[in-house]
């Protein structure tokens, strides 16, 4: 199954996805126009997700979110599945908040903050891609606030665009809830890049391209290569062929799935 970049495909459809823009940062409203039960989604930019209104399933790792009204995830750069839900009328229009950034942004406003955060005695890092959100009074208000944005006539600034993701950030941040989230924001600032082996152990399954793979990385593809050599002793190709055969073949092993399911799973 093909991986949809959510990025890349929104950007493409302004008739669907109201947007507004400011250099690499992005807030997106819109109604979830998915028709399959099943969809393979990639970002390769970290993303916040809120739900106005419906449901949806995000699937990771065989773990599970239900994003439902006033639900919010941060999703890491990376791949997962998204499952439709038309169980009762009305969970299928999943109404959408979502706001796109690179790692740097992120990095510079936690230096910006970091005086104001609680970067002390936090909990270890997570390997999870997709990490729930504490929604509080505040959060809720600013999301509902931006909502204006996409509708009034004389479209906000780039800079009031920016000031007001550093709000969300901060806000999210700074909420002794998300201590989670900002264990990974501070490891994330201290790490130089994101370590090759890190995205291929956690993305292999998805049929992405080597452009993809490198993306994620942050790394240019002759780098990617190179560097996935150093480190694997074979190229991606192989080495993706071999990863997701073994999967596969340890799913067909351990569990009730059908070969579909399997190879669905697996990338194969």
């Amino acid at each position: 199954m093909e991986v949809i970049n959510t990025y890349d495909f929104t950007i493409a459809h302004p008739e669907t996805f109201k947007q507004l823009a400011t250099k690499d940062l992005l807030y997106v409203s819109y109604r979830c126009p998915q028709v399959d039960k099943y969809l393979k989604l990639l970002t390769h930019l970290n993303e916040i997700v809120f739900t106005l209104d419906g449901k949806k399933i995000l699937h990771r790792d065989e773990k599970s979110w239900t994003m439902d009204k006033n639900r919010t995830l941060f999703v890491r750069k990376g791949a997962y599945t998204q499952e439709l839900v038309p169980l009762i009328k009305g969970w299928e229009k999943w109404e959408v908040l979502a706001f796109y950034f690179p790692d740097d942004f992120l990095q510079k406003v936690y230096n910006e903050y970091r005086a104001h955060l609680a970067v002390n005695s936090l909990p270890s890092v997570s390997t999870d891609m997709i990490v729930e959100i504490h929604v509080s009074e505040t959060t809720k208000a600013f999301f509902y606030g931006i909502l204006p944005y996409f509708t009034q006539k004389v479209p906000p600034s780039e800079n009031l665009l920016e000031q007001k993701f550093k709000e969300l950030l901060y806000i999210i941040l700074s909420d002794p809830k998300n201590a989670g989230l900002l264990a990974y924001v501070k490891n994330l600032e201290e790490q130089q890049k994101t370590p090759i082996w890190e995205v291929m152990e956690a993305n292999f399954m998805y049929n992405l391209s080597i452009a993809q793979f490198a993306q994620l990385t942050g790394r240019s593809i002759s780098a990617f290569k190179r560097e996935f050599r150093e480190y694997y002793q074979t190229t991606p190709g192989r080495w993706l062929t071999q990863k997701r055969l073994e999967y596969a073949r340890l799913l067909l092993e351990t569990s009730s799935k059908t070969v579909s399911e399997v190879a669905f799973d697996s990338g194969c």
